[in-house]
């Protein structure tokens, strides 16, 4: 099925049409990034043990990553608008109910249903943009979506320290006015078409699918938590990952089809996915923890050195639009993450002499890196992906973010341990620098 019909040429309604994914991936990445600058004055508040504070964190993420698969096929069987409307008004209702949170429950509550509400938006956003736009329409769409999203995760830094100076409710109320705008563009700008045509993909395979994802993420969680192996944790993701296999074998009508594992488009996409997120796609938390803890700087402060990276992250992004019309989207990604290990690699380098030429070119590089990457890897992954499948490979790719994140998320925790020294942050930009150069890699080999 094609969805020419769907395409306005008119630009400045292709514009308008950006609006409603834009302002959802923005809210996703804050609410991802804000509360890290706001646990403080939040465990203070709300006499949380540092148990509640990991959590505050960790459930956003694991509810995220865990259902993402089940929020994937929701939109191919659905249709794109209406779980993108169901998922923003989910997440309005957590937001409110995070911001009159009084007990450490109902905080957890809330950011576990602003994780589930991402699940949902996250693939429908991607849905809605492959169905809006073509070819080199698409791509154009991507390079600004991108670049709104990579704002949002440093206006969630950004912001947080200035928000929590006011009231640290304050960053939960802040996603209403925005959110309420996308739900009413949402459903002037796009139609309600359902694409799918495969039989009953969110059943038991999705089912199974979002419970073995949230089991290996709950297993990395603990291992952050406490630096050695859960037993059950670690016995609950074995299990389940090979019930999932079985599934995908022998069920009549998996979650990854044959029609979905052959596109090697998005087997590059997904991995290439996993590689951003465990190096650019971590730098911001390392960043957090490093000016906080090691340079004892501000939470206001903090946001505000994230500005110089937040602005080379659109220039990549613009980069990104100019690249593209002369190289192929492979091509762009290659040269995103060897600016990202290099630019990575000058950070470590220069740690014991922050402020130096060294340390500002890779703030630079790894921005740029950051802006070139997003967008391509997306590009891959789900241009050649046929409109009916969008939602489960979207939902792929962001798993495989999410997973890796949390990986990462978990080794740097272990790496740096309770006090830090200088010989521990080089090791973690080690580990970041070392994912862009395999991400480099898998680049490569889609060329």
């Amino acid at each position: 099925m094609t969805h020419t019909h769907l395409i306005d040429n008119a630009p400045a309604k292709r514009r308008l049409a950006l609006l409603a994914p834009g302002i959802a991936q923005a809210l996703i990445a804050l609410d991802y990034a804000i509360v890290y600058i706001a646990l403080p004055a939040l465990a203070q508040d709300l006499h949380l043990s540092p148990g509640e504070m990991q959590w505050v964190v960790s459930l956003y993420g694991l509810t995220f990553a865990g259902l993402l698969l089940l929020g994937g096929s929701l939109c191919d069987r659905f249709g794109a608008r209406q779980v993108f409307s169901a998922g923003m008004g989910l997440f309005l209702l957590a937001s409110v109910i995070g911001g009159m949170a009084h007990t450490a429950s109902m905080l957890l509550l809330a950011r576990a249903g602003q994780g589930v509400a991402a699940a949902l938006l996250q693939p429908a956003i991607l849905a809605l943009m492959a169905q809006r736009f073509e070819g080199e329409a698409h791509r154009r769409a991507l390079a600004v979506w991108s670049a709104i999203g990579a704002l949002g995760l440093v206006a969630g830094v950004m912001l947080g320290g200035v928000l929590v100076s006011v009231n640290w409710r304050v960053i939960f109320f802040i996603n209403l006015p925005p959110g309420l705008l996308a739900l009413w563009r949402v459903r002037r700008d796009f139609s309600a078409v359902r694409e799918g045509t495969e039989k009953s993909p969110a059943g038991w395979g999705a089912l199974l699918g979002c419970a073995t994802a949230g089991a290996l993420v709950w297993a990395l969680m603990r291992y952050a938590e406490t630096g050695t192996h859960d037993f059950n944790a670690n016995r609950l993701a074995l299990v389940m990952v090979v019930l999932f296999i079985l599934h995908e074998r022998f069920a009549q009508h998996p979650l990854f089809s044959p029609r979905l594992r052959n596109l090697s488009g998005l087997k590059s996409g997904w991995l290439s996915s996993g590689c951003y997120m465990a190096s650019v796609g971590s730098q911001f938390y390392v960043m957090t923890l490093l000016w906080q803890q090691s340079w004892q700087l501000g939470a206001v402060m903090t946001g505000l050195l994230f500005t110089p990276l937040a602005v080379l992250i659109v220039v990549g992004n613009a980069l990104y639009s100019s690249l593209t019309r002369r190289f192929a989207s492979a091509q762009v990604l290659v040269a995103g993450f060897a600016a990202a290990a290099l630019g990575l690699g000058l950070l470590s380098a220069s740690l014991p002499v922050p402020v130096s030429w060294g340390f500002m070119l890779g703030i630079a590089l790894s921005g740029v890196g950051h802006g070139l990457i997003y967008p391509a890897m997306f590009a891959i992954g789900l241009t050649a992906t046929p409109a009916a499948l969008q939602g489960r490979a979207s939902a792929l790719m962001a798993t495989s973010q999410y997973m890796a994140g949390a990986m990462m998320l978990a080794a740097i925790t272990v790496i740096l341990g309770t006090h830090p020294i200088l010989e521990n942050w080089v090791t973690v930009f080690h580990w970041l620098t070392a994912a862009a150069l395999v991400g480099m890699c898998i680049a490569l080999c889609a060329t």
